[in-house]
């Protein structure tokens, strides 16, 4: 069977953890192209990739390649304009989170994916992390009784890029840092929330404070679903001391932890009776296999044919959790999320 061929528009971070693990790990897909608006990005890319076929512009890869999906992991406004065009023209579509700034956008991609029959999956890598897949089943085999609370934590050592600071670019500090831990906590819940509550400060960035006044980089948001589970996230950028993604589940009859911010290098013991290990420092590396198996699931739902997970309505649902979170901070209560999702 021929592998997938994946042309990957947005040579970022992200972008490249998925070109590299579709050139040295994944058989099934093949990298024929890159896109980036910035040339000198687009070139350099290619050749740390090792392949030869670059662009600047997306419709000229259009025309000229032969492939079969597209992989997104451009910024984030930029997102309803490529999967419109994928669709379009029948090529699938794996998308890096959050999935749109806001939710008129979310609703734009969901229709044209619902409308072209295109395979689609959202980037919520932690649903293929072995541990959180673990945590997963032993929560719903029932090894702590019924869920009482859900909680997770995200937290980045570094200050993200100045386009995430603008909310109408990025739809916030919660859409970028903590779309993962919104998916995950909606994924262990299994239901839609109730009420979503909001609080939010900036501690530690008056450089964007100054030109986006709504900026806030530490935060706290609470879901309650009807007959529970609780929810919270917490998350926060800058913290300085690692990239931190945990989350604990309590039961009835026990409770379930995951991610630990150690890296799983090796311990120092000192004379001083202090004990020292690295910590973990990027998303690239706690969740490298997650990463890995996300994008071979999405190959074999094309192969196969079978729905791919996440999917888009996930994406949706993870917007619409931002949105409401951000109507809660504006009005400084409880706001309920209406209608189903």
């Amino acid at each position: 069977m021929k592998p997938v061929r994946f042309v990957l528009v947005g040579a970022g971070r992200a972008g490249m953890v998925h070109a590299n693990n579709l050139v040295h790990y994944i058989p099934e897909g093949e990298l024929v192209a890159i896109v980036d608006v910035n040339r000198e990005t687009a070139e350099r890319s290619a050749q740390e990739a090792g392949i030869s076929t670059f662009y600047q512009d997306l419709d000229e890869c259009f025309e000229k390649e032969q492939f079969d999906a597209v992989c997104i992991g451009s910024l984030t406004f930029t997102h309803r304009e490529i999967v419109e065009k994928a669709a379009e023209a029948g090529k699938h579509i794996f998308s890096e989170k959050p999935l749109a700034q806001n939710l008129t956008e979310a609703e734009a991609i969901v229709k044209a994916v619902n409308t072209s029959g295109v395979k689609f999956q959202i980037g919520f890598m932690r649903r293929y992390d072995p541990a959180m897949r673990e945590a997963y089943r032993m929560v719903n085999e029932g090894a702590i009784g019924e869920l009482v609370v859900i909680k997770s934590t995200g937290r980045g050592p570094g200050l993200p890029p100045p386009w995430i600071w603008d909310r109408k670019k990025s739809g916030g500090m919660f859409a970028e840092v903590s779309a993962h831990d919104i998916d995950a906590v909606l994924w262990f819940a299994g239901k839609q929330p109730q009420r979503v509550f909001m609080e939010a400060g900036n501690f530690k960035s008056p450089q964007a404070k100054k030109e986006y006044p709504d900026f806030y980089d530490h935060y706290v948001v609470t879901l309650v679903f009807k007959d529970g589970p609780l929810g919270s996230i917490d998350g926060g950028c800058p913290v300085g001391y690692a990239y931190d993604a945990r989350m604990e589940f309590l039961g009835t009859e026990g409770m379930v932890r995951v991610g630990e911010t150690e890296d799983t290098g090796p311990v120092l013991m000192t004379l001083d009776k202090k004990a020292t290990r690295d910590n973990h420092t990027s998303w690239r590396f706690r969740f490298k296999e997650g990463y890995l198996e996300e994008l071979k699931s999405f190959i074999r739902s094309i192969r196969e044919g079978w729905e791919p997970t996440p999917s888009v309505r996930d994406g949706y649902r993870a917007v619409t959790v931002v949105e409401t979170a951000h109507r809660s901070l504006a009005e400084g209560r409880p706001v309920t999320i209406e209608g189903e999702w």
